[in-house]
């Protein structure tokens, strides 16, 4: 897909655009269009998240709306861009968590990831509606990667093909939305993959709420720090497809306990196991 988009001097999200057309037999605004309902799920969920109203999640109290606000009262050590999508993306995961309506991008355990990322693009830097489309798009041409050489199972390869894919997906946007390459792009995604190749699935109590939250977090955040690796001029030397290829094969040599059993990792630490009764 990248060798095509250079070939036609398109981008990561445009040649995506042009897949998706010739694959469903639709039109161009169309496709867009569909695309943008997944963008408004994506936002409706922040927002609910943020709001912190008509959560029922089991282990854990919301907290995206009071780090995005302490944010915005310049409390934190840091903050910016980084911690506000950071915020979304716990936001989402909320909801997905109080069994809301969410979009799985890949995965319902990622799920607050892209539009962490999606949403921050979109309302920080303005983007417009062809521009917020074209770079989920872009995200989407990462996603059609992993999938067809991987899986998104954390079953099969634990949480770096959840998680850590949609971490990718996230990179890819952003370099889209910045108007970067598709060969940035693809770069922007295979780093972030490479820093989160073995990452376990070890949902405390079963459940997609620790750690699943604070790694959607991060996840978010990184896909900046990626983007910006590229596009300041990083030469990343293992491309997409040769990572996604060692992460599966890395996966998949991940013993039992350590993908999506509970068996293993944080869930068999003394406090996550007393947590069973506020399940």
């Amino acid at each position: 897909m990248v060798e095509a988009a250079r070939r036609k001097r398109l981008s990561l999200g445009r040649i995506a655009l042009a897949y998706e057309t010739g694959l469903l037999g639709l039109a161009e605004k169309e496709v867009v269009g569909e695309v943008l309902r997944r963008y408004g799920i994506m936002r409706d969920s922040v927002r609910r998240g943020l709001a912190g109203r008509e959560l029922g999640m089991r282990l854990l109290k919301p907290s995206a709306g009071r780090i995005f606000r302490s944010e915005a009262r310049g409390i934190l050590a840091v903050g910016g861009l980084h911690a506000r999508a950071a915020a979304r993306a716990l936001a989402a995961l909320h909801v997905s968590n109080s069994m809301g309506i969410v979009c799985a991008a890949p995965t319902g355990g990622s799920a607050g990831v892209l539009p962490g990322v999606i949403v921050t693009l979109a309302e920080e830097k303005r983007l417009d509606d062809e521009r917020t489309a074209l770079a989920l798009l872009a995200a989407s041409a990462v996603g059609l990667i992993v999938a067809r050489r991987a899986t998104f199972a954390a079953e099969v390869a634990g949480c770096q093909v959840e998680i850590g894919a949609a971490g990718a997906m996230g990179a890819a946007a952003v370099v889209e939305a910045a108007g970067g390459s598709a060969a940035q792009a693809a770069d922007a995604a295979a780093i972030s993959l490479q820093n989160t190749m073995g990452s376990v699935c070890d949902l405390v109590q079963g459940m997609c709420e620790i750690p699943c939250h604070t790694r959607n977090a991060v996840a978010a955040s990184s896909a900046f720090v990626c983007a910006d690796l590229v596009l300041g001029g990083y030469a990343n030397p293992i491309p997409l497809d040769e990572t996604v290829d060692a992460v599966y094969a890395s996966g998949k040599m991940l013993p039992a306990e350590l993908r999506c059993t509970a068996l293993g990792g944080l869930a068999v630490t003394p406090s996550a196991l007393a947590l069973k009764n506020k399940k």
